[in-house]
């Protein structure tokens, strides 16, 4: 586990690739604090405003137990920042998507940075993956729902932005390599709502 502090304001992902990609484009002084494995974490500033970035590793497990980590290493703010799938042809591949449900707080600051940086990004009910889907669509995701369930638990704010990286209504579907290149308007989301005042 991490032992040292971190600042109030962190980014988790799963995906290590996607986090040292993350570290490398958006964090200045960026200094890695921890890593074991697929886990590890960088701290640095954006725009100044100290964050840290955590990668959990796959599997909700692991996410939900960093958001604690997270939390009793200084975290007052997450966000989690993820792949979801669309069952509609209404939403395309790479759009960016807000996932209601989190921190109002930090979800309002998400859509006042999105207009202010011209981001496109919808702010959508997301559903698990076993969850019955409505006839006209839905977008998927299986972390979501349990991370903001372990937020209210641990007394954070969080919120998930995700971009769409499949589409079971058109077949389409995201290749490995552009899922971690093409995800900057996300990504530059992420780091924009935690800055954001």
């Amino acid at each position: 586990m991490i032992s040292e502090r971190l600042p109030n304001r962190v980014i988790l992902t799963d995906d290590p690739l996607r986090a040292k990609m993350l570290a490398a484009h958006h964090l200045e002084y960026s200094a890695p604090v921890f890593e074991q494995g697929d886990v590890f974490a960088f701290s640095g500033s954006y725009n100044n405003m100290p964050i840290a970035l955590l990668s959990t590793g796959f599997g909700n497990d692991a996410i939900f137990n960093y958001l604690t980590e997270a939390k009793r290493l200084g975290a007052t703010e997450i966000v989690f920042i993820g792949e979801c799938i669309s069952s509609t042809a209404r939403y395309k591949l790479r759009e960016v998507i807000l996932a209601a449900g989190g921190s109002r707080s930090l979800l309002q600051r998400a859509r006042d940075a999105a207009l202010r940086f011209d981001i496109q990004a919808t702010v959508r009910t997301v559903l698990p993956p076993e969850a019955a889907q409505p006839e006209d669509g839905c977008i998927i995701d299986g972390v979501s729902g349990g991370l903001y369930e372990r937020a209210k638990t641990e007394g954070v704010e969080a919120l998930s932005i995700l971009t769409v990286t499949e589409n079971t209504k058109t077949g389409e579907k995201a290749e490995e390599h552009e899922r971690r290149s093409r995800l900057y308007a996300a990504s530059r989301l992420v780091f924009e709502t935690l800055v954001f005042v």
